[in-house]
């Protein structure tokens, strides 16, 4: 099993632990008007659902190569059509989509391979919206429960480190909106334990056996005892970092 590949085994944590993007996000990435959108390595749906509760509840196909996740869209976002697939190979149509947003997957993508095909899917004008939710590694306790069992670690690690500074590969006439990445921070209320529970959905643990896993979900819920301690409900602070380009032409 690819490390991409293992979310699939914690499809049920995931969708519910894991942060949807917020909001004030989307409204940098999807510019009113848009109508067909494609979400692609849509996981469970976090963000299709986002997009669909949108004023004006665009159309959207959730793109998603993992059976289990994709089971799990299906089940929780009937509003998508779900269909199996790769940024790389993209089921949809030349010039079928006004937007195609990916959320905290282009570093699983082949950049020259996925742009292309993004390119031929979008209609000329169309966007391309870049996202990665998270808890925000800024803030202290967030980085030393994220750094128990290497969860830190995630496929999206060394973007971060870089700010967030996607270049997109040249030749396929996109046009760079956000040359800065925009911020939007917010905060979740949850428990102790889905905030371990959260630490386990990421790549730097879901590949570990499954007992580590379990020992990694016991530390992290032991450490937030220490580190905040109070009432079990805990102020968790995420941010969404976007970016987005326009196809030319």
């Amino acid at each position: 099993m690819t490390r991409a590949m293992t979310f699939g085994t914690r499809a049920d944590a995931y969708d519910r632990l894991r942060p949807a993007p917020a909001p004030g996000a989307l409204d940098q990435v999807l510019p009113p008007g848009v109508r067909r959108v494609a979400d692609l390595a849509a996981g469970t749906g976090l963000v299709t659902r986002a997009v669909l509760a949108r004023p004006g509840a665009p159309a959207v196909v959730a793109v998603e190569p993992d059976p289990r996740m994709l089971a799990r869209l299906a089940t929780t976002t009937p509003g998508a059509l779900a269909v199996r697939g790769v940024a790389e190979a993209i089921p949809l149509a030349s010039g079928s989509m006004d937007a195609v947003l990916a959320s905290s997957a282009w570093h699983w993508f082949d950049p020259p391979v996925a742009t292309a095909e993004i390119a031929r899917v979008l209609r000329p004008g169309g966007v391309l919206g870049l996202l990665w939710s998270r808890a925000d590694p800024t803030v202290p306790w967030v980085a030393q429960v994220r750094g128990i069992g290497n969860a830190a670690a995630d496929g999206s690690a060394r973007l971060s480190r870089r700010g967030f500074d996607v270049a997109l590969p040249p030749g396929h006439g996109f046009v760079d909106e956000l040359p800065e990445a925009v911020t939007v921070r917010w905060t979740r209320r949850m428990t102790r334990d889905d905030v371990a529970g959260m630490v386990c959905t990421y790549s730097g643990v879901l590949e570990l056996p499954a007992a580590e896993q379990d020992e990694v979900r016991r530390a992290a819920r032991e450490l937030l005892d220490v580190v905040l301690p109070g009432t079990d409900d805990v102020d968790v602070p995420f941010e969404t970092v976007a970016r987005r380009w326009t196809r030319a032409g």
